[in-house]
């Protein structure tokens, strides 16, 4: 049965845990990851869950407003998102602002063999108040929007954790969860339907047997300090925020290569509307490392602290070239 998590992290806790959980386990679930019982002295506390502890998870921000949604498929974990339940940007000027904010923070999810297909069929357009993007079920109704904030906006509801990478039938769980609001970021039509899309396109090319036995997946866009957001869409408790930046970050698990069998590397890059049909993606190339100093979270947090460090300080250079983007 799906649940909804909500962490309050309190100081004392914080003093005393300085490490958020125990050890990769050797058979994630769905997953084909290898397990290391090497120190990790930041991953994520699974007390509350063991699924906080999968590789796809980033760190867990924490706090009262910030709501983990677990989203359940017949293969198991279909994709989680963390939901901030009430927005408060660093550098945001309520002066002026008596409203609320709210947003998805990210969307994390696998893609091995046991939950791809070859298929392309998407749920078919719907009509009707939240029919199309519905609210999360999984959502608490007190914070269940009243209204589509995006509607009339010129924006599109970009999906984070994309409907193809759920390539089922239309009616299939995995697909129609990909459309609920918690699972979506206001894009531009011009950046969601060529550079964000191309994106996309090129993580699913790496979803072969022949590069990877597991890929773990981030996304998502900047909510957390006022430089990185444009402006705010709908009103009162339905007012979202618009990034300025979209990421990606991906890890890919191939047994017996190098570095345990972990590669990861990162995507970032600036929301406009004017994007380029078919787009270089190199100039958006980011290690790791590099994206965490970018967006403030810390990624893949789970891997044992040996294996994190060296594939996410990997050079630009051998980036390019481990996902054949050279």
């Amino acid at each position: 049965m799906n649940r909804v998590f909500r962490f309050l992290i309190l100081s004392v806790l914080i003093l005393s845990l300085p490490s958020c959980g125990n050890d990769v386990a050797s058979n994630e679930e769905g997953g084909s990851g290898g397990g290391n019982s090497s120190a990790n002295v930041n991953r994520n506390n699974v007390a509350a869950n063991p699924v906080f502890g999968r590789l796809e998870f980033p760190r867990l921000k924490g706090g009262n407003n910030n709501i983990v949604l677990i989203h359940q498929a017949s293969f198991g974990v279909n994709y989680c998102v963390e939901w901030d339940t009430d927005l408060r940007p660093t550098g945001w000027d309520w002066s002026n602002d008596g409203g609320t904010l709210r947003s998805q923070r990210w969307s994390c999810y696998q893609m091995h063999a046991g939950n791809s297909s070859n298929r392309t069929d998407r749920k078919p357009r719907e009509t009707g108040d939240f029919a199309e993007y519905p609210n999360d079920p999984e959502l608490p109704q007190q914070y269940h929007f009243s209204a589509d904030p995006y509607w009339n906006t010129g924006y599109d509801h970009g999906h984070i954790f994309p409907s193809a990478d759920r390539a089922y039938s239309y009616n299939a769980a995995a697909n129609r969860q990909t459309f609920y609001l918690t699972n979506m970021q206001p894009q531009a039509g011009g950046f969601n339907s060529y550079v964000w899309a191309e994106m996309e396109k090129q993580v699913r090319k790496w979803n072969s047997a022949t590069l990877r036995d597991t890929l773990y997946i981030v996304k998502g866009g900047t909510i957390d300090n006022a430089d990185n957001i444009i402006k705010t869409i709908g009103s009162g408790k339905n007012r979202i925020p618009v990034p300025k930046y979209f990421y990606m970050a991906v890890l890919r698990y191939k047994k017996g290569t190098f570095n345990g069998g972990y590669q990861a590397m990162g995507f970032w890059i600036r929301h406009q509307s004017n994007m380029a049909d078919n787009p270089d993606l190199k100039p958006y190339v980011y290690s790791i490392r590099e994206l965490e100093r970018l967006t403030g979270i810390d990624f893949f947090c789970n891997l044992p602290d040996n294996i994190e460090n060296a594939a996410e300080t990997r050079s630009r250079e051998n980036i390019l070239r481990d996902w054949l983007l050279n």
